[in-house]
């Protein structure tokens, strides 16, 4: 008569503490979920972000009060020296931010969402200052239209594809 022994248990090492970034039975890393059920952004572990978001705080909230007391001490208007360089340079870095955009997209180069993102918050520069900088009349009608059919169409497609290109990365 043959005798048919069932296998022993399977030991398990004995239980630990949960790791914050691991789980306690296999090791793997542990995805965290914000409340909706949504993989929730990784906390921050290094010391350039902490110093990144320490300097970026202190930087915002100087320049909140620095913009209120800026818009009541500034005078109304202003003579610059260099007006024509100051416009030229602003277009031509639109110009490079897009060709720049163009290039590392041929590359399939994931930097393309940097320079998309600069290209778009140069637009919105160039829109704000056009409206705010032109004479009254038939100039400011002009910046207007420029600002809401041109430039601000371009810097939401630029956005766009920066964000866009960001999500692709994951």
């Amino acid at each position: 008569m043959t005798v048919i022994e069932a296998p022993a248990p399977a030991t398990r090492p004995p239980p630990t503490e949960p790791s914050p970034t691991r789980t306690p039975a296999t090791g793997t890393p542990v995805t965290r979920r914000s409340p909706t059920g949504t993989p929730a952004a990784p906390a921050p572990r290094n010391a350039l972000v902490r110093w990144g978001r320490l300097v970026a705080l202190a930087v915002g909230s100087f320049l909140l009060p620095w913009c209120v007391l800026l818009s009541v001490t500034l005078p109304a208007s202003a003579h610059a020296g260099h007006w024509s360089l100051a416009w030229t340079g602003l277009d031509g870095a639109e110009a490079i931010a897009a060709l720049a955009t163009a290039a590392l997209l041929t590359r399939s180069d994931p930097r393309a969402s940097l320079t998309a993102a600069a290209g778009g918050a140069l637009l919105l520069t160039d829109a704000w200052f056009d409206v705010c900088t032109s004479a009254p009349g038939p100039d400011q009608w002009l910046a207007v239209a420029e600002a809401i059919f041109v430039e601000l169409p371009l810097a939401a497609a630029a956005f766009w594809l920066a964000a866009r290109l960001l999500r692709n990365l994951r």
